[in-house]
């Protein structure tokens, strides 16, 4: 490998390693909103340069994590009841769809996997409680849902719909006191649907599922995004 070839190769890396370490930081909200990211603090926390900095922020950009501010940098957005409502509308809609699709075209050992994510052991007391535990194994389910309809651009969309939920889910579960949950309750109606070979069962799981499961974490109040427009935060 030539000495340039070798340099953009390590200059790619280490533009991967900023990226995901920003993004992390966004999505577990450890980078609060509201803020500007300190480029001299991140650079020296990674190791990184100014061109690999740049080329990460400009991908977050892109995925609608950060916002570009001309002389100022790259600020983190405050995300606004707005953008919780769409992503919760979204969810419902592109998520339906899915499981349909699922429905129609999962594989035996598919449905398997996710009767396997259905039956994590989630921590259901509040002294067990671990945000990455119950966000991450959420995001884990959902996906692997996403991947048994076969539509690649469906995969791709609510993926970026489901990381924008991360970090609403951990906004959440930072700032007020999680109420017990088993998410087998939610999941396994899903799984069972599928199996069944039954759309509009599949569909009204992925809708209570949805629901059922901000309720429960968040509170009451989340019943009434729609009619009253409360604050909802979807996992």
């Amino acid at each position: 490998m030539s000495r340039g070839k070798k340099a953009r190769k390590r200059q790619t890396t280490l533009a991967e390693i900023a990226y995901n370490a920003i993004k992390g930081g966004i999505l577990r909200a450890e980078i609060q909103d509201g803020t500007f990211l300190s480029e001299t603090a991140i650079r020296k926390r990674f190791g990184i340069g100014h061109t690999p900095f740049r080329e990460a922020c400009n991908r977050l950009h892109h995925e609608q994590l950060l916002q570009v501010v001309p002389r100022r940098g790259y600020f983190v957005p405050e995300v606004s009841l707005r953008s919780a409502q769409e992503i919760f509308e979204a969810r419902l809609l592109i998520e339906g769809a899915i499981a349909e699709l699922a429905v129609l075209k999962a594989e035996p050992a598919e449905i398997e996997e996710l009767q396997r994510l259905a039956d994590k052991c989630w921590p259901i007391k509040p002294s067990e409680f671990d945000p990455d535990t119950l966000v991450k194994g959420n995001t884990e389910f959902h996906l692997c849902l996403a991947r048994m309809a076969k539509n690649r651009e469906l995969l791709r969309i609510v993926t970026g719909i489901l990381e924008r939920t991360e970090r609403l889910s951990y906004l959440e579960v930072r700032h007020s006191p999680p109420l017990t949950t088993d998410f087998q309750v939610l999941h396994t109606p899903i799984v069972e649907a599928i199996r069944k070979r039954d759309k509009a069962a599949a569909r009204q799981a992925i809708r209570d599922d949805i629901t059922l499961g901000t309720i429960q974490i968040f509170g009451e109040d989340a019943r009434g995004i729609r009619g009253r427009g409360q604050k909802m935060f979807s996992l």
